[in-house]
C-alpha cells in the first residue's frame, strides 16, 4: 500500500462522511496535499484531528486520528487510532468510521 492510495481512499471517505453526518460534524481542511493531509472533524461535544503523512518518525506509518471530549463536565475516554505496517485500507478506513462513530454519539 502506497501513502498516494492511502490519500486517494480517505478523500473519498471523507467526502462520503461529510454528507452522511451532515448538519452533525464539521469538517476543516488544514492541509490538503498530494502527499500530506490534515483534517480537524468537529461534532457537539469532541474535537478530532486526522492526518495522514508520509511515514516518518512518529508512531504511525500514515494515518493518525485522534479525538478528545471538550465538555467541562466528565471526560470520555479519548479515541485513538494509528496504522501501522501490516494494516490494510479496509482495516483503517474500520477504524476511522469507529472514531467519527465515537464522535458523533457522544
Amino acid at each position: 500500500m502506497e501513502l498516494y492510495e492511502v490519500i486517494d481512499k480517505i478523500q473519498m471517505w471523507l467526502t462520503t462522511v461529510q454528507t452522511m453526518y451532515s448538519g452533525k460534524i464539521n469538517v476543516e481542511v488544514l492541509v490538503e496535499n498530494e502527499d500530506y493531509l490534515r483534517y480537524i472533524i468537529e461534532s457537539t461535544n469532541y474535537l478530532a484531528e486526522l492526518v495522514v503523512e508520509p511515514e516518518g518518525f512518529h508512531p504511525h506509518r500514515f494515518v493518525l486520528f485522534e479525538a478528545l471530549d471538550k465538555r467541562k463536565g466528565p471526560l470520555q475516554e479519548p479515541y485513538f487510532y494509528v496504522d501501522g505496517k501490516g494494516s490494510s485500507m479496509e482495516s483503517i478506513l474500520e477504524n476511522l468510521n469507529k472514531g467519527i462513530q465515537y464522535i458523533v454519539a457522544g
